[in-house]
């Protein structure tokens, strides 16, 4: 618990400092914003976060409900299209976890260890990463592995497993990997939003500016208390940026992203965000000399850009773009929420699941996410032949 509250206090040390410097130049309407969303921060509430992914495949939507009492006890549920996969409970350093879809385990497991150095990325050194060792087991004898009780269903209560309150520079986290994650961290993607939009200004619908047909977000109703707050975001590259090789500069999710955060009283009530790639495909087209096709729907269109641009971007070792629509909900603020441990658990390690478990079962979570992960690629095993009759 202690050591959690150290790098919460740290982290908002860095947040503060980042931010008074932040603070030279921002518009009164990003001033007011951001007022708003360190007033709600720390406050108790309940939550939906919402997001959903566009893809080739279709659209994959994944839900969190949640309720937060403070930084360090929150409750949550994770469904995926409709179908309730995942609760987790953290409660000081204490964290319980059970699937009700065990065949999602895979999402949540911990990543193989990185080398530190090498790979084809930006930084890298063209090394091949570290092989995994092979997996053993991470448990005491006899008794049931945590895998095998998430299995069933079951919860596995971990005493010193909670997540870490901040990210480190050893957390290997991208946008997606886990729901829960991002969904707690929502404030601080939206600071970073702030950061990268080219200005944020107060809704008016009378503004020379505003496109009624280019707004997908909802109308505060008159007289409602509420505050829009609007996010501009950048012009995507010029073609001189973009040519070819390791160093051609690609569009990021900032070029994409339209976002509308909602305030009453002061106080942050719903974050909407929109990747939008279909608005920008013949920007898109001009900058890279290319035609995309005018028989396809252009939600498909937006999809084949996105891939194309992501095999771009995560050969330089930087972050897909997650071509997405995302709503985060708030309600109870500062309520008296409480959150109570689960009774009917069963005690275990919780290294195997990303960013969770002790530091120092990380290794032995890492052999057991690997033994999974095989486990998982193995083709079933053949029916025994029948004897001849």
């Amino acid at each position: 618990m202690k050591a959690r509250r150290r790098i919460l206090l740290s982290g908002l040390l860095v947040v503060a400092t980042l931010g008074l410097s932040a603070c030279n130049g921002n518009t009164d309407s990003e001033k007011r914003l951001l007022a708003a969303l360190h007033n709600t921060e720390k406050l108790s509430n309940t939550f939906l976060y919402k997001e959903t992914v566009h893809d080739k495949t279709g659209d994959h939507e994944t839900d969190v409900r949640g309720l937060v009492e403070d930084d360090f006890r929150y409750k949550a549920r994770v469904a995926q299209d409709g179908r309730p996969v995942l609760d987790e409970v953290v409660s000081d350093d204490a964290l319980a976890v059970r699937f009700l879809d065990p065949a999602s385990l895979g999402r949540f497991l911990r990543k193989p260890t990185k080398a530190r150095q090498g790979g084809s990325g930006v930084g890298g050194n063209g090394a091949a990463p570290t092989p995994e060792p092979a997996a053993t087991s991470a448990g005491t004898p006899g008794e049931p592995q945590p895998a095998e009780l998430l299995a069933t269903k079951r919860w596995v209560l971990d005493s010193a497993g909670a997540p870490s309150a901040f990210a480190t520079a050893a957390t290997d986290q991208t946008l997606g990997d886990d729901p829960i994650a991002d969904s707690r961290e929502v404030f601080a993607y939206v600071e970073r939003a702030i950061n990268e939009a080219v200005r944020v200004v107060e809704f008016n619908p009378e503004s020379l500016e505003y496109r009624k047909d280019e707004d997908p977000f909802e109308t505060p109703k008159p007289h409602s208390g509420v505050t829009r707050y609007d996010f501009e975001r950048p012009s995507l590259p010029k073609a001189s940026q973009t040519g070819s090789g390791s160093n051609q500069v690609t569009p990021d999710t900032r070029h994409f992203r339209k976002m509308s955060v909602y305030v009453k009283d002061g106080r942050i009530i719903r974050v909407a965000e929109k990747i939008d790639v279909e608005s920008r495909l013949k920007d898109l087209a001009q900058i890279y000399d290319t035609k995309f096709p005018a028989d396809r729907p252009k939600a498909e269109v937006a999809a084949i850009a996105v891939e194309a641009l992501n095999v771009i971007r995560t050969g330089q070792g930087q972050d897909p773009i997650r071509m997405r629509d995302m709503e985060f909900s708030l309600k109870d603020l500062g309520s008296a929420v409480k959150v109570d441990m689960p009774t009917d658990t069963t005690k275990g390690s919780l290294a195997l699941l990303e960013n969770r478990g002790r530091p120092a079962d990380a290794a032995n979570g890492v052999l057991e996410a690997s033994a999974l992960r095989a486990q998982a690629a193995a083709p079933p095993a053949p029916a025994p032949a029948q004897p001849a009759g």
